[in-house]
């Protein structure tokens, strides 16, 4: 398989529609590489829409971590809470407790990737948004720092209990 990352890290707008490497990133989609399956989706999320996005990010559901914890989120965004909790719990079972600096560095890397496809930053979502609030993924209840062990509304200084949230509410104030 052949590992596609230089090509989207050193100039990622050239994998875009009409750009310099565009043809041979889609070769790499269409033979399912999954890291260009990941790029595609979330290049997707910033200028066609979550709903194409998540289509083209399905088939790396739930072996490719980045794009499971993408769909996980964009299911938020879009107010299915259902789905969303049920895609986080199928990241937590192959990739990373919901808890644990892991989940912090792929939202970053989520949020660099999105603002590096041009992402319009314009909050479409926020009247969808939906976070899961279940047995098994639950709406923070320290929101506001009013119980939160670091007393820090945010991702990086978040505590245990709403990194993820937060993630997802800078996610989809991205789009």
């Amino acid at each position: 398989m052949c590992d596609i990352t230089f090509m989207v890290h050193y100039v990622t707008s050239q994998i875009c529609k009409g750009c310099q490497f565009r043809a041979f990133f889609l070769k790499c989609v269409n033979a399912g590489n999954p890291t260009a399956i990941c790029y595609e989706g979330l290049h997707a999320a910033t200028c066609i829409g979550l709903e194409e996005s998540i289509k083209i990010l399905k088939p790396n559901v739930p072996t490719h971590g980045l794009s499971t914890f993408a769909v996980a989120i964009f299911n938020v965004c879009l107010g299915r809470e259902k789905e969303a909790s049920q895609v986080f719990q199928l990241f937590a079972a192959h990739h990373a407790d919901l808890h644990s600096e892991a989940l912090l560095d792929m939202g970053e890397s989520i949020q660099w990737l999105l603002s590096t496809f041009h992402a319009p930053w314009l909050n479409t979502y926020d009247e969808d948004f939906k976070f899961p609030d279940d047995d098994v993924i639950m709406h923070p209840k320290c929101l506001h720092g009013v119980n939160c062990k670091k007393f820090y509304v945010g991702v990086d200084g978040s505590c245990e209990s709403c990194k993820l949230y937060w993630i997802c509410v800078n996610v989809c104030q991205i789009l």
